[in-house]
């Protein structure tokens, strides 16, 4: 047999950033913004510290909950969470809107949502080769090895330092990549 690759289906969306340019990310926000996923608003702030609201707006677009983190009203934030818990990214009980987000929990929360949490919760088995390995916890091993192994942490894992928006952009355009957007986020 042959590898199968999936392969986006490109739509026009109308999300276009108008402060991207130039910054690290912004192959992957635009990538990821020419297949409706992104903030509505013209704004991406890519170096912005990565919140619990915007890491759940930008995975609710996946779901095509399009929205602008900034001027979300309460409705259509509770509409958010909602999906949110649905698709797996956030157990109920744990809404805390302004809480930041370390690249080890974005890490695992789009592993889990993926389906690669069991996996990743397996102790002993893996190995990495980021230059901080030696200080990656053993229960986060497993995470930081397969986010490794899919190309959607490069360098150091850096688990416990606050994630930015630009960071969890290119994590969720990696996993995309490699795993195809109708494979990623199953949920019931």
């Amino acid at each position: 047999g042959e590898v199968v690759n999936y392969a986006w289906q490109r739509q026009e969306t109308g999300l276009t950033y108008n402060d991207v340019e130039d910054s690290w990310a912004q192959a992957d926000i635009e990538r990821l913004a020419g297949f409706g996923v992104g903030y509505s608003g013209g704004v991406f702030q890519p170096g912005k510290t990565l919140t619990q609201w915007d890491l759940v707006a930008l995975l609710a677009s996946l779901e095509g909950y399009c929205i602008d983190p900034e001027t979300a009203d309460e409705s259509t934030r509770d509409t958010v969470y909602s999906v949110a818990y649905r698709m797996g990214i956030l157990p109920r009980g744990t809404r805390n809107e302004g809480r930041a987000v370390t690249r080890g929990q974005a890490v695992k929360c789009l592993l889990d949502c993926a389906g690669y949490g069991p996996a990743a919760r397996l102790q002993g088995i893996y190995t990495c080769t980021y230059s901080d390995a030696a200080a990656i916890p053993e229960a986060d091993l497993g995470y930081a090895a397969i986010a490794q192994a899919l190309g959607m942490v490069r360098g150091s894992y850096q688990g416990d330092r606050t994630a930015t928006r630009g960071e969890l952009a290119a994590m969720l355009c990696r996993l995309l990549e490699r795993q195809g957007a109708d494979s990623v986020f199953r949920h019931g």
